[in-house]
């Protein structure tokens, strides 16, 4: 770097200012003045992440600390080589050893996301731009903004899904896990060309008449979430894979169509347990990280170590998302997103033959029709949509994280497989829309070329047969007695049989994370109050019973 590029630092009125590129970074008259008032006019918010772009010669840090709430913290970075030199050379050491900040090495998203992870949980984050540095790169910053913001709403909109499910989830996983063995889980399949992502949202209609022909021909996938079965067999459309994320017992009779047909399913660790009985034919297993812990992460090694193959996923709330997810991996193709609504036009929440329309056409009466379907329509969180569509903010957020996921994919290059539109309306998924005639024209074309260089365009060999029911038996068996051997040690210290010390005491607490995945107020877990410790004594009393009983089966 020549002196003309290295940045400069030179004396005014009121203290040291940088130069850098041709402009000034900071005030030519009194550097630190701005910088300050930027500071104390901080959002004072409790849990808030403050990122500091480009802190150059640190003016205005000192404020800010002092000015953010608490459970606050800064996160400063600098993309720019040479002012991130300078920046590290002029650190105040009491910054550095502030432990509310932070400055990575690396300016990229992910290392923004790691250290904001590392600082703490936060509610939200507030751009706080202390000097002229930040214009240099502003794109970079606002993405890191963004994608710190959108992690942030997405782990408390995780956090009440926990609290609401949280324990339902956690027997779910205990009660697969010692059902392995007859699960026999196969690796996730893979299909050359082209597939076709389907949910239950009305637009699936339209597209049948497609899908079916497509895949009559041999030409195009079907991968095809749950409630979306019905209306596919009766279409005459038998998907390749069918997903299902589902925790609770709602999503059973979407299996009752199938009869005695097999289908190949993929469910999820924390999948109702009927769901693997519900249907015949090949069981493929994904496990969602439901949340950053340390229990899902003994069970994954646990489910490597029986040999179940087990693709990891994402938290991703809605099985359409998920299903798109998990086509990216079995799909070599392009992907059609088809009943993907997140939206409904009033009084018509899914497609019909979905079994929440074959039921409301059941209880119709001459005076009575279709009561749910006009609630659904007219409920107070129901919001209007162009087109006379209606949705409501947690459709909408699914829709913004498939967004969000075609996104990364066309930003990895041309290698990622395409998501194409076929829905004709509803809130924007990311993906480019096509007309049902110009998706066929597409679909033929891809499948053509698929055919040229795949011998056979059936779906790669089922190894099932690698499965060892003994292994899986042996390693869940050994993870089960594990988990009862910590929670033993957790009640002999509550008990105050064998004590622990408090740094121990809330180590071992952290690892058993799923005891209190359903408190509202696990924020004062590090306090350890009375009334906490004492909600979670019947809590490990019922995971110790429940898990004795398990480890008999397994």
């Amino acid at each position: 770097m020549t002196a003309a590029e290295a940045p400069r630092v030179f004396e005014t009125p009121g203290g040291l200012s940088v130069s850098y590129r041709g402009r000034l970074l900071y005030s030519g008259r009194d550097p630190a003045a701005l910088p300050r008032r930027i500071a104390a006019a901080c959002d004072p918010g409790p849990s808030r992440l403050h990122l500091a772009p480009s802190p150059l010669l640190w003016y205005g840090m000192a404020e800010l600390l002092s000015s953010i709430g608490p459970g606050s913290a800064v996160l400063c970075v600098e993309a720019d080589p040479a002012l991130e030199r300078m920046a590290r050379e002029a650190m105040p050491p009491e910054l550095a050893a502030d432990r509310r900040l932070a400055f990575p090495s690396a300016a990229t998203v992910e290392a923004a996301l790691e250290a904001a992870r590392a600082l703490g949980s936060f509610r939200s984050c507030a751009l706080s731009a202390l000097s002229g540095g930040e214009s240099l790169n502003a794109p970079l910053y606002r993405s890191m903004a963004a994608a710190l913001s959108a992690e942030f709403e997405a782990a408390w909109r995780n956090r009440a899904a926990l609290m609401i499910l949280g324990e339902r989830w956690a027997r779910n996983i205990f009660d697969n896990a010692a059902s392995l063995p007859e699960i026999a889980p196969a690796p996730l399949p893979r299909f050359p060309g082209p597939a076709a992502v389907c949910g239950a949202g009305p637009s699936l209609e339209a597209a049948l008449g497609l899908l079916q022909r497509a895949s009559s021909r041999g030409e195009l996938s079907i991968i095809a979430c749950d409630t979306a079965l019905e209306t596919l067999l009766s279409a005459g459309i038998k998907p390749d894979l069918a997903v299902c994320l589902e925790a609770q017992a709602h999503n059973l009779p979407d299996f009752t169509c199938l009869g005695s047909r097999p289908i190949s399913l993929v469910a999820d660790i924390s999948s109702h347990p009927a769901t693997f009985r519900a249907a015949r034919g090949p069981k493929h297993l994904t496990a969602v990280r439901i949340t950053r812990s340390p229990f899902m992460s003994r069970m994954a090694a646990a489910l490597r170590e029986g040999g179940a193959a087990a693709l990891e996923a994402p938290p991703l709330g809605s099985v359409g998302v998920h299903a798109c997810h998990l086509a990216r991996s079995a799909s070599t193709g392009s992907l059609f997103a088809c009943g993907l609504d997140f939206s409904f036009p009033a009084g018509k929440t899914h497609a019909r033959g979905c079994p929440a329309l074959t039921a409301e056409e059941r209880s119709q009466t001459r005076l009575r029709r279709w009561p749910r379907q006009y609630e659904s329509s007219f409920r107070d969180r129901a919001l209007r949509l162009p087109g006379g569509l209606v949705s409501d903010p947690i459709l909408l957020s699914y829709a913004r994280l498939l967004s969000d996921i075609a996104l990364r994919d066309r930003e990895a290059g041309p290698e990622s497989p395409a998501l194409y539109d076929l829905r004709g309306g509803g809130p924007a998924i990311g993906a480019r829309a096509l007309s049902l005639a110009e998706a066929e024209i597409l679909i033929s074309r891809e499948a053509a070329s698929a055919r040229s260089q795949s011998p056979s365009p059936a779906a790669e060999m089922d190894e099932r047969a690698a499965f060892d029911p003994s292994r899986a038996a042996a390693a869940i068996g050994a993870f089960i007695q594990g988990e009862i051997g910590m929670l033993e040690r957790l009640r002999a210290s509550m008990r105050g049989s064998h004590l622990l010390g408090k740094d121990e005491f809330l180590s071992l607490l952290r690892d058993l994370d799923y005891l209190w995945w359903s408190f509202p107020d696990q924020d004062r877990l590090g306090e350890l109050p009375q009334d906490l410790t004492n909600r979670l004594v019947p809590r490990v009393e019922f995971w110790l019973e429940r898990l004795s009983s398990l480890r008999a089966r397994a």
